[in-house]
C-alpha cells in the first residue's frame, strides 16, 4: 500500500479439456440458460474419443485487477464538523475481462435411428466448409442477429428407408445419424466487466460506525452477450444471440450501522 493506495491484479491462462459436457460447471462458470443436468455426454456415447473436446467452461484468458484508495482526509482542519465529514472516505474498483465460454453446433433432430432426438446431437459442417468459415468479423454487437456464419453448418445426414449406416447396416423406416462435428468447437463473446464503490466511513462512538456505501455494477453499462443459439434444427434463431450474461448498469446506495 502506497498513500493508501493498493491494487491487485490476477491473469489466468488457462485449457481445461474432458470427455463429457458439465453444465453444471458451465453454470457456474457464467454459462447463461444452461439446464443443470450434470455430465453430458453427446452423440455416441460408446465413443469416448469423439466427446474430447474444452471443457464447458473453459475460459482461455481472465484478467482481475482490483484496487482500493483511502483518501487523505482534512489533516489540518480544526472544525470538528469538517473532520467528520472529510475523513473515511475510500474508492474502491474492480475489472474483470475474460475470454468467452465455449459451445457446440447442434442438431435437435439428429440420431433418430439410435433412438429418441435429444438436444445433445451435434450436426454436420456444410460439404467444402471449414470451421474457419464459421467465424465472422466485427464487433459482438453487429453480430448478435448472426455471431457465427450459419452457412458453414448444416443438419446431420437423413438416411432414408433401406438406406445404409455404415456401408453396411440397413435402415427400416428411415431417420437421421449423428453428426460429424464434436463438443465445443466454437467460442461465445467475451466479457468486460468494471464495478466501482464509494464509501464513507463515520465514527459515532468507539465501537460504532456509521458506513455509506454508493455501488456502480458494471460501470460503463457494456452489454455482454451470451453465447448465441446453436441448434441448426431452429433455423429462425441459429446463431441469433438473445440474452445478456451481465446486467445493465446498476446503481445502488447501501447505509448501516457496524458495531
Amino acid at each position: 500500500m502506497t498513500h493508501g493506495l493498493q491494487f491487485l491484479a490476477a491473469y489466468t491462462f488457462s485449457k481445461s479439456i474432458d470427455d463429457a459436457g458439465d453444465s453444471l460447471g458451465a453454470a457456474i462458470g457464467g454459462g447463461f440458460g444452461i439446464p443443470i443436468l450434470g455430465q453430458l455426454v453427446y452423440n455416441d456415447q460408446n465413443n469416448v474419443a469423439g466427446q474430447r473436446g474444452v471443457s464447458d467452461f473453459d475460459r482461455t484468458h481472465r484478467l482481475v485487477i482490483s484496487g482500493t484508495w483511502n483518501a487523505p482526509g482534512p489533516e489540518h482542519a480544526t472544525s470538528a464538523v469538517v473532520q467528520k465529514l472529510g475523513n473515511g472516505w475510500s474508492i474502491s474498483g474492480i475489472v474483470t475481462l475474460q475470454s468467452g465460454l465455449p459451445f457446440s453446433i447442434l442438431d435437435s433432430a439428429a440420431g433418430t435411428l439410435f433412438g429418441p432426438a435429444t438436444i445433445y446431437t451435434t450436426a454436420d459442417l456444410a460439404p467444402g466448409a471449414t470451421l474457419g468459415d464459421a467465424g465472422r468479423s466485427g464487433s459482438v454487437s453487429s453480430r448478435v442477429n448472426e455471431f457465427f456464419n450459419p452457412k458453414a453448418f448444416i443438419p446431420a445426414p437423413f438416411v432414408p428407408d433401406g438406406g445404409l449406416i455404415d456401408g453396411k447396416y440397413p435402415v427400416s423406416g428411415g431417420g437421421t445419424i449423428f453428426g460429424n462435428l464434436g463438443r465445443n468447437i466454437l467460442r461465445g463473446p467475451d466479457q468486460r466487466v468494471g464495478d466501482i464503490a464509494v464509501i464513507k466511513t463515520t465514527p459515532l462512538t468507539e465501537r460504532v460506525d456509521l458506513i455509506f456505501r454508493w455501488e456502480v455494477f458494471n460501470v460503463l453499462n457494456r452489454p455482454n452477450f451470451a453465447n448465441p443459439s446453436n441448434d441448426v434444427s431452429t433455423p429462425s434463431t441459429f446463431g441469433v444471440i438473445s440474452a445478456l450474461t451481465v446486467n445493465p448498469r446498476i446503481i445502488q446506495y447501501a447505509l448501516k450501522l457496524e458495531f
